[in-house]
């Protein structure tokens, strides 16, 4: 049996962050200080994500980006389930060049378009965990007295669409408490976005139907029930 493909229209997806900004309380539960995006499905939405959280305080929120992918070593058939995450791009900690970053402090929310299998999100979580252990053991080692002591950050996930289905990867119990940001939960479908798109035009088409389609589907649930 095919999947079902959903073409997702990028006004759908502007809507859709402003709405959970505004409808999560997103800026003022959580108060984030530093944007990852996971390359490259939350780079847009993380750029969207900046423009509603600058109307909340004031200022534009700096953006980080880590490039990671699912690999299978199956050419033939992708299978999530055995497929491993693996880094193409990650922070820079040096100081070099006076580039470093360093996480002390931040609360920082972790962006991507969807969450399907949860392993890339997983997988980011516990590497920035990690990262910030080893920053807080070096801060230490170096901390004069009379010096601060070491501020934990805080990791928060941003998601535009969750799947509704059973995850392979894990989440802190803490972030998916209280700083788990979804927009929409979604079918688990083939999900084409528009950056994806050769043609924007007929994917704009295609999600214009899909949109009717869904509000016709509802106007006869409710008729219906009536």
């Amino acid at each position: 049996m095919a999947i079902e493909k959903m073409h997702i229209s990028y006004n759908e997806i502007h809507q859709a962050i402003a709405d959970c900004v505004e409808g999560k309380d997103v800026y003022e539960s959580f108060k984030p200080t530093l944007i990852i995006a996971i390359g490259s499905g939350g780079f847009i939405p993380a750029r969207m994500l900046r423009t509603f959280l600058k109307a909340k305080c004031g200022k534009s929120l700096p953006i980080q980006t880590i490039g990671l992918v699912l690999y299978d070593d199956n050419l033939d058939k992708y299978d999530p389930d055995t497929a491993v995450v693996r880094k193409t791009q990650w922070l820079n900690y040096s100081h070099g060049e006076g580039t470093g970053i360093s996480l002390q402090g931040h609360n920082i929310l972790i962006v991507d378009e969807v969450d399907d299998t949860r392993k890339t999100l997983s997988y980011a979580v516990a590497e920035l965990t990690k990262d910030a252990e080893k920053q807080r053991h070096e801060y230490e080692a170096r901390r004069k007295e009379g010096e601060p002591e070491w501020q934990q950050p805080k990791l928060g996930v941003f998601v535009v669409h969750n799947k509704i289905k059973d995850k392979k990867g894990s989440l802190p119990a803490d972030v998916l408490e209280s700083r788990y940001f979804k927009c929409m939960d979604v079918p688990d479908n083939w999900i084409v976005y528009p950056w994806d798109a050769l043609d924007i035009e007929t994917h704009q088409q295609r999600a214009d139907e899909r949109r009717a389609g869904e509000r016709a589907a509802k106007k006869a649930k409710v008729d219906g029930d009536q």
